[in-house]
């Protein structure tokens, strides 16, 4: 028995080894197609992040991000490095010919990471591609022929680039092409796309597929479920093959299709934005009983909102009516709408009361820019899975409700531009609390400090007073504070410099005294230059996020649905006063950098630690009682953009460092005590006199004293000083001419005299004249004269 056990553990380990030791190599994937990966992120711009676990020697299936690979041959199938932004790792490149080196590779999705260059004509080579994937950077040059012998390619999608010339024709070879993505971009010539036997989606918005700017030649394949066409007029016409369509999006189109028409399809999606639609909604949108969302943006639509949107079609969750011209009430029920979860009828001319109740489900409400009246309703505080709400912008009246205080997963809370009295409700949070331009009053809210989530505040225009609390410095991740406008008194609380991500400070018109504490170096949000951004936070993101997830779990069969994610109007605001000009901005981006201190009753110097905020844009001390000298670390500030210093004691001269702000286009010194010459280089003499004005020890150009600029060639004359030049060159113009006509009479009447009394010159002049006149004249050389 022993025998036979050390015989059957023998043979046993004899077969393992035979069987196993082949596949040893295989443990790691092949060497040169790590190798390969690796030449990829050489190629391209690389900080800690996703490629930072892109090491040699480690195995690329198993520890590298965004590497999958085929579990029994450990060659590379997937390269998905789909929305790893800068901050993420990958921050611009090329695509490098290496992925060529992975023959096996099946999937190569390299979305939104920066990359410039061309397309590899290699990737032609990967016969088992079936994804290739390149949207959103900022690719370059044609689509290469070769990519029509990838003849397995079922997804292509080079949306959102810098391509251009003519698409190769024998795209339409690609008999298992579901998906072809080609918005955004710059492509010539036509497109035909009576080929694709298996095209089920096609995104082709800002690209012509014909020569044509009608649909009456489109051809497109039965097959399609997902059709995104822009800038072209569409009749009836381009659905008739389309009975399997499921997803319609049309942008800056003009519809022409008839009232009788009636579609074959059954829509679960319908997004119409900015086209020339006008007169009431589409008589063709009530045979259509599937619908899941439905957006009819900026379409020129006049009349009211029809109820049999939602009663004829029970299942659907988004309805987006923004920017157009209906009227009366919102008729909006929770029974019979109770999917609704995304409702956005902002920008039109509603009017009357709230309804008092709204569907249970609701996640994003806007009504703003409408004329709504009356109280806001408590019934709001019901929607416990709200997280957007935009009354903005109405004729709300009334307080705040207090049972807003309840709601614990709203992001945004938009009140401001309305009618409402009273305070903040105490314990009101959210990620951005919009109440500005209201007549709301008292203190500054204490208990809003202790609102962790808070990313935007902007309390501007209103009745609010006393001290701004120390507590402030609480908020550790704000991003915008905008309190201008009100009756705030006291110094600035150091804390508020605390807050490292702070990049937008307002406390403009207020009653702020003290001086400017030099701890506000310490706002490292405005201390980063930064050339690119990105909409600030992710306040947006959810909704798209709702949308997406819905599209899926309905329509999983159709693929991605990035690609159809049309924007709702679920955006951060903000109003600013830049150079002078009241700006409105839809969205707050990260490179959007700002200090207003302006109007006030701040006193002491200007502190030179703001040369530190090197990503500062906007700067405005003006109006105040501010003295000392211009820091010269202003100079260093090096994307600033707007600067504002007049109407202050500021004495001493402008500082040389100006000349080096290379990104400055507004400058107001006026109205201080400077003197001294004004710098002549760089950006310094862009400015007019205005800038300058009301210091009366500053000279030099462009200001009249010491300026040596010739008055034929200033390097920019205002329309005042073209009108002090003309009245100087007036007043002079009589002087000269009197000048110049009687030096004529004095000098002919000496002539006329010297011939006169010299008989022997008068001879010899009038002998010169008969010479001249011969000489002029051939045909009198032989008369005499």
């Amino acid at each position: 028995m022993a025998v036979a056990s050390i015989k059957f553990t023998f043979i046993s380990a004899v077969l393992v080894t035979l069987f196993v030791s082949p596949c040893i190599g295989l443990l790691n994937c092949p060497t040169e197609e790590s190798q390969a990966l690796l030449s990829f992120k050489a190629a391209v711009n690389v900080s800690d992040g996703v490629l930072g676990s892109w090491v040699y020697g480690t195995d690329c299936c198993s520890k590298w991000n965004g590497i999958s690979c085929n579990n029994l041959t450990n060659h590379v199938e997937r390269v998905n490095l789909s929305d790893y932004h800068a901050e993420q790792g990958v921050q611009s490149g090329i695509i490098s010919g290496s992925f060529c080196n992975l023959p096996f590779l099946k999937y190569l999705i390299l979305k939104n990471i920066g990359l410039t260059g061309s397309i590899p004509s290699c990737l032609g080579n990967l016969s088992h591609l079936q994804h290739l994937r390149l949207q959103k950077n900022s690719l370059s040059g044609i689509v290469p022929a070769v990519i029509c012998q990838l003849s397995n390619l079922s997804y292509l999608d080079v949306s959102f680039n810098q391509l251009i010339g003519m698409l190769p024709s024998c795209l339409k070879n690609l008999s298992f092409l579901r998906l072809l993505g080609l918005s955004f971009n710059k492509f010539q010539g036509s497109l035909q796309l009576s080929g694709f036997s298996s095209l089920e989606q096609l995104y082709a918005r800002n690209f012509s597929l014909y020569n044509y700017t009608t649909s009456s030649q489109l051809a497109l394949p039965s097959s399609v479920k997902i059709l995104w066409l822009s800038s072209i007029t569409i009749s009836d016409t381009l659905f008739h093959n389309l009975a399997d369509l499921k997803f319609l999006v049309l942008s800056h189109c003009v519809l022409n299709i008839s009232t009788s028409w009636f579609p074959q399809f059954q829509l679960g999606g319908i997004d119409i934005s900015s086209c020339s639609i006008g007169g009431r909604i589409p008589e063709w949108l009530f045979t259509q009983y599937s619908l899941q969302r439905l957006t009819l943006a900026d379409d020129n639509i006049v009349g009211e909102i029809p109820s049999w949107f939602w009663e004829n079609n029970p299942q659907l969750y988004m309805l987006n009516l923004s920017g157009n011209h209906l009227f009366g009430s919102l008729p909006i029920q929770p029974r019979s709408a109770r999917w609704i979860t995304l409702l956005d009828v902002s920008r039109n001319e509603l009017t009357g009361h709230m309804p008092s109740a709204l569907p249970p489900d609701l996640q994003l409400l806007m009504v703003n820019g409408n004329s709504l009246i009356g109280n806001i309703p408590t019934s709001l505080c019901d929607l416990i899975h709200l997280e957007k709400l935009d009354l903005s912008n109405n004729k709300f009246s009334g307080n705040i409700p207090t049972c807003f205080t309840s709601y614990k997963v709203i992001q945004v809370l938009n009140l401001g531009d309305n009618r409402l009295e009273g305070s903040i409700p105490q314990g009101l949070c959210s990620s951005s609390l919009i109440v500005r331009n209201n007549k709301l009053g008292g203190p500054f809210p204490p208990l809003i400090t202790k609102c962790k989530t808070l990313q935007v505040l902007d309390i501007g225009h209103n009745k609010f007073a006393g001290d701004i609390p120390r507590s402030i410095g609480n908020l550790s991740g704000l991003q915008v504070l905008m309190m201008k406008g009100n009756c705030f008194r006291g110094s600035i609380p150091s804390e508020i410099f605390q807050l490292k991500k702070l990049q937008i400070l307002d406390l403009s018109s207020n009653n702020i005294s003290g001086v400017i504490p030099h701890s506000i170096a310490s706002l490292q949000a405005m201390a980063v230059a930064r050339e690119e951004g990105h909409v600030l936070s992710s306040l947006l993101h959810p909704f798209h996020a709702i949308v997406r997830n819905k599209l899926q779990r309905s329509y999983s069969e159709l693929g991605p649905f990035e690609n159809f994610m049309s924007e709702v109007s679920s955006r951060d605001e903000l109003y600013m006063t830049v150079k002078d000009l009241d700006l409105h901005y839809p969205y707050i981006l990260s490179t959007l950098t700002g200090i207003d201190l302006s109007n006030n009753r701040l006193n002491g110097d200007v502190p030179f630690e703001f040369g530190k905020l090197k990503g500062l844009r906007f700067l405005n001390l003006s109006m105040n009682n501010l003295s000392g000298v211009i820091p010269p670390s202003f100079g260093e500030m090096s994307q600033l953009e707007s600067l504002d210093l007049s109407t202050n004691r500021l004495y001493g001269s402008i500082p040389p460092e100006f000349q080096s702000l290379t990104s400055l286009e507004c400058l107001n010194l006026s109205s201080n005590n400077l003197s001294s010459n004004i710098p002549q280089g760089g950006q310094m003499i862009t400015f007019d006199k205005t800038s300058y004005s009301g210091n009366p020890y500053l000279v030099g150009c462009p200001l009249p004293k010491n300026c040596s600029w010739p008055k034929f060639a200033s390097p920019h004359p205002s329309t005042n000083d073209m009108q002090d030049t003309n009245e100087d060159y007036r007043n002079e113009i009589p002087l000269f001419e009197i000048g110049l006509g009687l030096s004529h009479v004095v000098g002919f009447s000496f002539v006329m005299l010297f011939l006169a009394v010299r008989t022997k010159w008068r001879k010899s002049y009038f002998k010169q004249v008969d010479k001249i006149l011969k000489l002029l004249f051939p045909s009198i050389r032989n008369k005499r004269l």
